[in-house]
C-alpha cells in the first residue's frame, strides 16, 4: 500500500507539472520536485541535469552534470553495466555521468553507479571518484564536484528564470522543471563566470526520440527550440516550438506549432521555422560532442553538442533581429533517438 500511495505522489507531480506548462511555477513546488527520489511504476524514469556555460573566448567553456536512474535492476550505460536500488526514501543507487570542455578540449567525467541521496535542499553523490554536492533553494544554489567544480547560482537578467511543463497521459506521462540563472566560481582550478540550467525530469513512458537546443546570449536574452521525432533520422516533427526571449527589448517571441526543418550539414545544426508572420532562423557551429549509449528496458543514444551561434534572424511584420543585435552566444543541442 506505501509503495502504490508513494506512485501517485509521483503521477500526481507530473499532472501538477503539466497543468502548469510555463513559468506560472513557484520555488516551493520547483525545490519539491528538484529534492526528492520519486517512487517509479515500470517505465519510470528520473534525471537531474545540471549544465553551465561559460562567456569567455571562441569555444568557451560549458559543463554537464547527469544525475539519472529509472525503473528496474540494471541496464548497460556506455557499455558498463549499472544497477538500480532504493536503498531507502531519501537514498537511491542512480548513475552519474558528466564532462567539462575546457575551452580546449573535453574532460570526460567517467559514469560512475553512485549512491545517491537526496533531502530537503541537499543532493549528495559521487562522480569518477569526487564527492558530488547540489544544495540551496529558489533561486540560490551551490554545487560542487570535488577539486574540478564549485559554483554559486542566483538571479539572472532572463526574462523567464523558472518553469515547469509536462504531458499527462495516464498511465503515461512526463514532468520536469527548469531553473536558470547566472554562475559563477570556479571549474579546473580557474575562475568561471556564465549561466546555468538545472533541470529535473520525471516520466513514465518509454525513451523517445527528439531534438532539443537553447543559446544563451551574453545580454541573457535566449533562443531555444523542441521537437519530438519518431526516430534517428526521421524529419517528420510534433510537439514543436522556438522561442526567443528578447532581454534588451523585453519581448518573446513564441513559435507554438511552427512548419520546423532541423538539420545537420558538417558542423552545423540549422533549425528553421516559420508560424504565420514569424521566422526565425538558426545555425549552430558544433565545438564539443559527447555521447551517452543507454541500454537495458529500451534503448537510447543521446548525444550533446557544444554549439556557437553563427547566425540567427528572428522576424515579424514589424521588427527583425540578427545575431549583430546580439553578440556573442553559446549553447547545446541534444539529439536523442533509439
Amino acid at each position: 500500500m506505501k509503495n502504490i500511495k508513494k506512485i501517485c505522489e509521483t503521477y500526481s507531480l507530473i499532472k501538477e507539472l503539466s497543468s502548469i506548462n510555463g513559468a506560472d511555477v513557484n520555488g516551493a513546488l520547483l525545490d519539491r520536485a528538484m529534492f526528492a527520489i520519486e517512487k517509479l511504476p515500470p517505465l519510470g524514469k528520473e534525471y537531474w541535469w545540471f549544465l553551465f556555460f561559460g562567456q569567455d573566448g571562441e569555444r568557451p567553456v560549458q559543463i554537464t552534470l547527469l544525475i539519472f536512474r529509472k525503473y528496474g535492476k540494471k541496464m548497460l550505460f556506455n557499455n558498463k553495466e549499472m544497477r538500480f536500488s532504493e536503498l531507502r526514501e531519501d537514498r537511491t543507487l542512480a548513475v552519474t555521468s558528466g564532462w567539462i570542455y575546457d575551452g580546449d578540449k573535453l574532460l570526460s567525467l567517467r559514469a560512475t553507479n553512485a549512491i545517491t541521496g537526496v533531502q530537503k535542499e541537499k543532493i549528495t553523490s559521487e562522480l569518477s571518484n569526487r564527492a558530488t554536492v547540489f544544495s540551496g533553494s529558489f533561486p540560490n544554489y551551490r554545487i560542487g564536484l570535488g577539486d574540478l567544480i564549485n559554483l554559486k547560482m542566483n538571479n539572472g537578467n532572463f526574462l523567464v528564470n523558472k518553469d515547469a511543463y509536462g504531458v499527462f497521459l495516464p498511465p503515461l506521462g512526463m514532468g520536469w522543471v527548469d531553473v536558470f540563472s547566472d554562475a559563477s566560481g570556479t571549474v579546473l582550478g580557474k575562475d568561471f563566470k556564465g549561466t546555468a540550467h538545472l533541470q529535473k525530469v520525471v516520466g513514465v513512458s518509454p525513451f523517445g526520440s527528439f531534438h532539443w537546443g537553447r543559446v544563451v546570449f551574453k545580454n541573457h536574452s535566449v533562443f531555444s527550440f523542441f521537437c519530438l521525432k519518431t526516430g534517428k533520422n526521421s524529419k517528420t516533427f510534433f510537439h514543436k516550438s522556438i522561442n526567443f526571449f528578447d532581454t534588451q527589448n523585453n519581448t518573446a517571441t513564441r513559435l507554438n506549432n511552427p512548419k520546423l526543418e532541423v538539420s545537420r550539414i558538417g558542423d552545423n545544426w540549422i533549425i528553421e521555422g516559420v508560424e504565420k508572420n514569424r521566422y526565425v532562423k538558426a545555425v549552430l557551429e558544433i565545438y564539443a560532442t559527447n555521447r551517452y549509449d543507454m541500454k537495458g528496458g529500451g534503448s537510447q543514444v543521446y548525444i550533446q553538442y557544444a554549439v556557437i551561434p553563427k547566425e540567427l534572424t528572428i522576424k515579424d511584420e514589424n521588427t527583425t533581429i540578427t545575431l549583430s543585435d546580439l553578440g556573442e552566444g553559446v549553447g547545446t543541442i541534444e539529439d536523442a533517438y533509439w
